[in-house]
């Protein structure tokens, strides 16, 4: 199966520099980069191949891991949907090892170093035969899970995340950001994107994003920073909303607001954005 996905590189190569276009930031040793906007990929039963996207973890034009998934049909006529990884050249996926290999689904903070068990080859990460689950899979319907990466630069090993969602069918997944420590051997914590000594308005666009709802509200969405306060100000200089960022997000409620033009300020200890919003 590896030997397969090693033999689609070359195909999927443009689909893999859509997913990591999103802007690459470093704060002391950490490199994060962030999929904006989100890259979602679903097989739909292609009968027999791959939906397969290339992450290059340090931006050198080198894929460093395979995502794939996909939806098939046995001759025995089971349906089979499934998402894996599968490290390439000298690098490897935090795994276990049951039955097959299993690509772990860490939380926010867990430790990625040389203390995880590492495994260099594909990791299945979800699974699903005729709507059901029946393998120990960690992935299955899960949000704002963590991949832990190992890879090479040079001769060096170098410890990183991709945070994804999967689907519980299996086969449909998103990414939506990653990160590497750049000092070699060093580990990192799942989620950790580094925190620059001062936030300017241009990296705060790329890590804060305003997101126009059907339901007459804005989400306020944050990636990879934490300690946000959003404020919602009036022309006439009046804080109508306030709270606090909690889980990357807040939600700007306009309904109750009268017509006119609004600022959206998300501020942090160490700096800040603001947008204008309009409401009708």
């Amino acid at each position: 199966m590896k030997k397969e996905l090693q033999n689609k590189l070359t195909k999927y190569a443009s689909a893999a520099a859509a997913v990591v276009a999103g802007v690459a930031g470093a704060n002391a040793q950490v490199v994060y980069t962030d999929v904006d906007p989100d890259y979602s990929a679903d097989d739909d039963n292609n009968n027999g191949g791959f939906t397969a996207v290339g992450l290059d973890m340090d931006l050198d034009m080198a894929n460093d891991f395979i995502i794939a998934c996909r939806d098939t049909t046995t001759p025995a006529a089971a349906r089979i949907r499934y998402t894996i990884v599968a490290p390439l050249g000298s690098n490897a996926v935090a795994g276990e090892t049951l039955s097959y290999d299993y690509a772990l689904a860490l939380d926010a903070g867990a430790m990625i170093d040389n203390t995880v068990n590492w495994i260099a080859a594909t990791n299945t990460m979800a699974y699903n035969v005729d709507s059901a689950n029946p393998y120990s899979e960690n992935w299955n319907g899960v949000t704002d899970k963590y991949l832990g990466l190992q890879f090479m630069i040079g001769a060096n090993t170098h410890y990183g995340w991709a945070r994804l969602d999967v689907d519980a069918i299996g086969d449909v997944w998103t990414i939506k950001d990653y990160a590497y420590e750049s000092t070699a051997d060093a580990g990192i914590e799942a989620g950790d994107v580094g925190t620059p000594a001062n936030l300017d308005e241009a990296t705060l666009d790329q890590l804060v994003h305003f997101i126009n709802k059907a339901n007459n509200t804005v989400l306020v969405k944050v990636n990879g920073l934490e300690g946000g306060v959003v404020s919602v100000v009036s022309a006439a200089g009046q804080t109508v909303q306030a709270g606090n960022v909690e889980n990357g997000a807040f939600v700007v409620d306009m309904n109750d607001l009268t017509a006119g033009v609004y600022m959206i300020n998300v501020s942090f200890a160490n700096g800040s954005i603001t947008k204008k919003m309009m409401v009708h």
